[in-house]
């Protein structure tokens, strides 16, 4: 499988994250929600670990550190982000969480060394306007609460992806995926504990459990494989500009499935939020072709 090919379907499964989220935690507590899913997609990834010393290379020093920074980061921005959709729409949680691209690009400016420009600046403006669009809408509702949450998880994805370069580049896409989700279940462990006994929700029903396993075949195996296949084989900042655009699928289907109503509001605040996101990765990946050609 290329790596277009990889991101493109990668791009389809992110798009119904949200909705598959709104589902499982009517059943589930956020945080039973994604350890389960974790659990699942440890099962499903088994196999294929036990071949070419995957495992060992998992609990190596020069990669275990960085393998549960990563788990740890993701599986805390899983549970918030999850939690989060008890109050806000998926359509809204996709819209929202583009606001990631400001924590990237403020990331490569502090690791860089460079100040943000006029067009950097306006763009980031953009990604805030429509942000606020939305959240402002919500104030009305317990939206905004959601809304709020969701802001809270891009830098932890932002942490995994500086952990995740940290690692050796000849590390394949399963080992990757494969320490992601046992270091993830590993630092959630002492929390899911804690939530047994302060009246976490957990369901045994037929259907509860059908979406966990799509959470964990989905979402916790399948998807990682497929993104660490696609940015191991392209340029990072081109599958980011690929990817800012599965918030407008997320509203198509949330639409199609009778999951809410698509308002003028949320339309307007999509529009212009992908619009400074998609600005602001294709200043990024400009910033780093003027890098390139300096060398």
């Amino acid at each position: 499988m290329s790596p277009l090919v990889a991101l493109l379907l990668d791009w389809l499964i992110t798009a119904l994250w949200p909705l598959i989220g709104a589902v499982g935690i009517r059943h589930y507590s956020g945080i039973f929600f994604a350890a389960g899913g974790l659990m699942v997609g440890l099962v499903l990834l088994s196999p294929w670990l036990a071949a070419h010393g995957r495992w060992r290379r998992i609990f190596s020093w020069s990669a275990a550190p960085y393998l549960a920074t990563m788990g740890f980061c993701s599986g805390l921005a899983t549970v918030i982000y999850i939690s989060a959709l008890s109050y806000t729409t998926p359509a809204n949680a996709a819209i929202v969480a583009q606001v990631e691209v400001l924590y990237s690009a403020a990331l490569c400016a502090w690791l860089l060394g460079e100040r943000p420009g006029r067009r950097q600046i306006a763009a980031s403006l953009l990604v805030m306007a429509g942000t606020g669009l939305v959240m402002a809408h919500d104030f009305a509702s317990d939206r905004w609460r959601g809304d709020l949450m969701i802001l809270a998880t891009p830098w932890l994805y932002q942490v995994s992806h500086i952990a995740a370069k940290r690692l050796p580049r000849d590390m394949d896409a399963l080992t990757l995926s494969g320490g992601r989700v046992i270091y993830g279940l590993a630092t959630m462990a002492p929390f899911c504990l804690w939530a047994a006994t302060h009246g976490a929700r957990w369901s045994w029903a037929p259907a509860a459990l059908g979406m966990l396993v799509v959470q964990g075949a989905v979402m916790s195996s399948l998807n990682f494989v497929l993104w660490y296949k696609a940015i191991m084989g392209m340029d990072l900042s081109k599958a980011t500009v690929i990817m800012l655009s599965y918030p407008a699928l997320t509203v198509v289907f949330s639409w199609l499935l009778g999951r809410e109503h698509i308002g003028a509001t949320q339309l307007a605040g999509l529009v212009v939020t992908m619009s400074g996101a998609m600005w602001t990765s294709s200043l990024v990946l400009e910033a780093q072709r003027r890098r390139e050609h300096a060398r």
